[in-house]
């Protein structure tokens, strides 16, 4: 370290008024800087507190709109004239309306259960007919069932449904309609139930990018929690806000637990009387301010040393090898690999400079060597997806072929076999890997005509730009997208079945569709797919039109790929969208190799 010198007549050196100025400088700005950090996390606790209380309380509130939606639906179904029919007691005779009344009712109450998000159970019990109808078609309901139920809160119990043992809370509605006095000759019996696995579920997504643990709570039962929480922690957390719970529907408060500080925020439900608590562990939300501190403490005693005793130093042995350290690293994320630092002189920086280089090298033939591997095996896996026969769709064809032979319908074989030796003769053939669109597209006939000759309610039209019949494409590729149509639209399509080929040329590339009317996909169905293949994941039922799409952006970069959406016919408008700006951009890669057009 420097000593604090003195001249001769017994002053201080400018080194050392220096060095004095500068720790005189740094003092206060350690100190003033301690005291902002303090402020702010005092701020940013109390920001967190109210952020998180907001957060709790609208989830308890979503909570409870949806618990309150299913306990408005036994008024409804209490006010039904076919759950009214039930009240009648049935005579000797065979009573008809009665049973037609069960039946309607049962297919209401699983139109009303189904209506929901939530899974639940709608159960309707008329003590004077002693008739029970419910969608819990496992549990059987008779008087002494309903002789202590649950009218003014809801009750948390295990109940018996065809989905096993569950725990669930269950309300009773009872007519005449009184909330307030004990019913002694009740008309009629509604209970609502739901599973606490949809707690569980709206637990579990509300947990989703949080750091908390949260849980519903209960003095009476046990605490209702996701299930990837570790219960010894969440009974510890329960056994505290036990004591720190106030006679309060609402609250936020800091406590510690285990040694850890925590923010605990809690909103009590009003439907079903439980508290949604969260609990935020205090040091892990505020790691970045206190690594911050940290950070500027070291930053600033590492200053005050090297700037005085590095001054002279810093640009030749230091600064001037960092910034070509700083320039080759750049070079290095933008692909340039080859590129070297020039060896300086022989210091700390100079054996950092030489491993530099090497690793630089050894990335550059690393690299060659890995993509080169991962052309072939993307060519290998293309040919072999190319390769490979659905043997349903093979056994389907010759059981057709052995139906008509024994019809005697010669000419049909003769027509049905051609076109299936042209759809073999086309897929089994991988030495060739691009094609013409005409010559996909005469593929894609030969298979609709096979099916059209096995089912006559399949009609295809097709609308193609003549100009577009001559475009280079990777084989294999669009035919999928007809074979999904027809697969997952058709087989369950009622009726007259359409499909509809369109293709046209756009300002920045081409499109080809298939469209059909089919039984199409819902909405939600339809995200989860888009979602899935923009995580380059696939399920069985999407497994072709996944291939098709890693396909695209293989031979034509990102900007191409799979366009999924409903079509006007009432199924699917599925297809290829390829941008040619992408092909230009590609330099020194794979793709160059595969032109737009021939």
């Amino acid at each position: 370290m420097f000593k604090i010198g003195r001249s001769t007549a017994g002053k201080m050196n400018i080194f050392t008024k220096v060095m004095i100025v500068i720790v005189l400088m740094l003092i206060p700005i350690f100190f003033m800087y301690n005291y902002s950090n303090n402020t702010s996390t005092d701020v940013v606790e109390q920001e967190l507190l109210q952020i998180n209380l907001n957060r709790v309380g609208f989830f308890v509130e979503q909570m409870d709109v949806e618990v309150d939606r299913l306990w408005r639906s036994a008024f409804v179904i209490a006010t039904d004239p076919d759950a009214l029919q039930l009240q009648l007691k049935p005579s000797s005779e065979p009573n008809y309306a009665l049973l037609a009344s069960k039946r309607l009712l049962q297919q209401k109450l699983g139109m009303q259960s189904n209506s929901f998000e939530w899974v639940n159970d709608f159960t309707v019990y008329s003590p004077h007919s002693d008739v029970a109808v419910s969608t819990n078609l496992t549990k059987h309901y008779f008087a002494s069932y309903f002789q202590n139920v649950s009218q003014q809160s809801w009750d948390y119990r295990i109940i018996i449904t065809d989905r096993g043992a569950e725990k669930s809370f269950v309300r009773d509605l009872v007519t005449p309609f009184d909330f307030y006095v004990q019913q002694t000759d009740p008309n009629l019996y509604v209970e609502v139930s739901f599973s606490s696995d949809n707690l569980v579920k709206m637990l579990e997504r509300f947990m989703q990018g949080s750091v908390g643990y949260t849980f519903l709570y209960h003095p009476d039962y046990e605490a209702i929690m996701p299930r990837d929480l570790d219960p010894e922690l969440i009974g510890r957390m329960v056994e505290q806000f036990d004591n720190i719970k106030e006679d309060q529907d609402e609250g936020a408060v800091k406590i510690s637990l285990g040694n850890e500080p925590y923010l605990v925020n809690y909103v009590m439900s009003n439907s079903l009387g439980w508290y949604l608590v969260d609990y935020q562990p205090l040091k892990q939300v505020l790691m970045p301010i206190n690594h911050s501190k940290q950070m500027f403490y070291g930053a600033g005693l590492l200053l005050l040393v090297m700037g005085i005793a590095s001054a002279g130093l810093l640009y030749r042995n230091v600064q001037k090898p960092i910034n070509d350290l700083i320039r080759a690293v750049r070079l290095l994320r933008k692909g340039v690999y080859d590129h070297r630092i020039k060896r300086g002189s022989h210091n700390e920086f100079h054996f950092l400079i030489e491993q530099f280089n090497l690793m630089s090298e050894d990335i550059q033939t690393l690299i060659d060597k890995v993509y080169a591997e991962q052309l072939h095996a993307k060519e290998s896996s293309l040919k072999h997806l190319q390769a490979q026969i659905n043997p349903h769709f093979l056994y389907n064809n010759f059981a057709f072929i052995q139906s008509m032979a024994q019809l005697d319908r010669t000419k049909g074989i003769v027509a049905f076999t051609q076109h299936l030796s042209n759809y073999y003769r086309y897929t089994t053939r991988t030495e060739q890997q691009l094609t013409t669109l005409s010559e996909e597209m005469e593929l894609i006939r030969n298979y609709l005509e096979i099916h059209r000759m096995q089912s006559e309610r399949l009609y295809f039209y097709e609308y193609i730009d003549e100009e577009m019949m001559s475009i280079l494409m990777p084989r294999l590729l669009f035919q999928p997208l007809v074979e999904n149509a027809i697969v997952h639209g058709m087989e369950s399509k009622v009726g007259k079945f359409e499909i509809i080929i369109r293709g046209k040329r756009t300002a920045d590339g081409w499109e080809l569709f298939v469209e059909d009317n089919g039984v199409g996909m819902s909405l939600h169905e339809l995200e989860s797919l888009r979602h899935s293949l923009q995580l380059q994941m696939s399920s069985n039922h999407s497994l072709g039109i996944s291939n098709v799409h890693q396909r695209l952006k293989h031979y034509y970069g990102s900007l191409s790929g799979i366009k999924i959406e409903h079509s006007s016919l009432g199924g699917l408008r599925i297809g290829l969208t390829i941008r040619t700006e992408a092909i230009d951009d590609v330099r020194s890669s794979d793709r160059g190799r595969y032109p737009i057009s021939g």
